[in-house]
């Protein structure tokens, strides 16, 4: 057994080294954020018009119905659920932005080596046909 954990450290007869600079962080996505948020502002518009439809509003006659308010104020739940969700995903950015590390990566590229046999593969061994 070995004691490293990568492969070998035989070089490949045609392989050629570099060394490159590579920054390692952490990034949210951008699109579960704001989908998040916009879930989020959905149920928040959910609950308020559910705990405010039976407030008396004295002379006013109710017209609306329960689903249509949800609908209605659920675009602008929805609208700001989405954009304090995407503010979110930009902070974070900033703030795993700041932890991030530069590591040195080696990249090896490797050339395939030339075609040697010319033809088909010859059979070794018994003939297993001719018995």
């Amino acid at each position: 057994m070995s004691t490293t954990d990568g492969p070998e450290e035989r070089p490949a007869p045609n392989a050629v080294s570099t060394a490159d600079a590579v920054t390692i962080r952490r990034a949210p996505k951008f699109g579960v954020f704001i989908v998040g948020g916009a879930v989020v502002g959905f149920l928040v518009t959910l609950v308020v018009v559910s705990a405010t439809m039976n407030i008396d509003r004295g002379d006013q006659q109710e017209t609306a119905s329960f689903g249509s308010l949800v609908g209605y104020f659920s675009l602008w739940g929805v609208t700001i659920g989405a954009f304090v969700g995407a503010v979110v995903a930009v902070v974070l950015d900033r703030v795993f932005a700041r932890r991030a590390a530069e590591l040195t990566a080696e990249r090896v590229d490797v050339e395939p080596a030339p075609e040697t046999v010319d033809g088909e593969i010859e059979e070794h061994g018994d003939d297993v046909a001719g018995r």
